[in-house]
């Protein structure tokens, strides 16, 4: 088995790397700055690649794309997230249907924002899309991903909010409760989606063999003040400051205000006919 990580330099990828190297799985990282051994330099914008580094792929992981909260959702940002995903997916397609005779499986990763928000419906994956700009790109995300759904192993995760202390959501709302400056974003009873680290990677390595096809990747759905709260007790922090107002919170980040202040529930029952979750509960993060 010869793995082919996109993306594999962000905060999933690496750890996803340190875990196969623990369990022998050869791992290749296909990056724009490459500077090791196991680095494959790749240019999407640019149409080029070390394709002669390719024909032994067995499996790709697509990670690649922008980071949906890391900037305000301005008109040239919402084309950089639909790009960093599609555009690069594509390019990968191409890239793969010539230079990787050897392909047999193909993971690539979405995110469960694909319905809309929505206090009261608990969403399956065959849902109906929603209308708004997080729903449009998972639409065409995914999309973008079943170019390869002709390969033997073929499998779609709509990742919930991953959360370690490694990185991603967790530091972004860990920053301020460690200079006393935490606080719950809106009501704090909208519901989050949310998934552990490891428990991705386990599932990421499951799906080298099994097929999952399109799955959400969650355990039971929590409230953001139980997530903040939650945070707050790893970090030996507590929180003293009132809730941010909804109308603060869209005065500062606009349109991205959304992954903060609506509320979203997704079933995870798929995904426990193939895995059991290792880390149910908030307080295993």
């Amino acid at each position: 088995m010869q793995v082919l990580i996109v993306g594999g330099t962000g905060f999933i990828g690496q750890a996803l790397r340190e875990d196969f190297i623990r369990h022998n799985i050869d791992t290749w990282v296909l990056t724009r700055y490459a500077s090791e051994a196991y680095h494959v330099h790749w240019c999407p914008e640019k149409k080029t690649c070390e394709t002669n580094k390719l024909h032994h792929i067995t499996h790709i992981i697509n990670l690649a794309g922008a980071g949906i909260a890391d900037k305000k959702w301005t008109k040239t940002r919402k084309v950089e997230l639909l790009a960093s995903r599609i555009k690069t997916t594509e390019f990968l397609y191409a890239l793969a249907s010539t230079n990787c005779p050897k392909l047999k499986g193909y993971i690539g990763i979405s995110g469960v924002n694909a319905f809309g928000f929505n206090d009261e419906k608990i969403h399956q994956e065959d849902d109906p899309f929603g209308t708004d700009f997080l729903s449009k790109l998972v639409f065409s995300w995914e999309n973008a991903h079943r170019a390869f759904n002709q390969l033997p192993i073929f499998s779609i995760l709509r990742l919930g909010m991953v959360l370690s202390p490694r990185g991603g959501a967790y530091v972004k709302i860990a920053g301020p409760l460690r200079w006393g400056l935490g606080a719950v974003p809106g009501t704090g009873s909208q519901w989050v989606p949310w998934i552990h680290l490891n428990d991705v990677i386990h599932i990421l390595r499951l799906a080298l063999d099994t097929p999952l096809g399109l799955v959400h990747v969650t355990v039971e759905n929590a409230t953001m003040k139980e997530l903040t709260l939650a945070i707050a007790r790893k970090e030996n922090k507590k929180i003293y400051l009132p809730n941010i107002p909804v109308f603060l919170l869209r005065l500062i980040f606009g349109e991205m205000s959304c992954l903060l202040t609506e509320s979203l529930r997704v079933t995870n029952e798929k995904i426990s006919h193939y895995y059991e979750i290792k880390h149910g509960r908030l307080s295993s993060i």
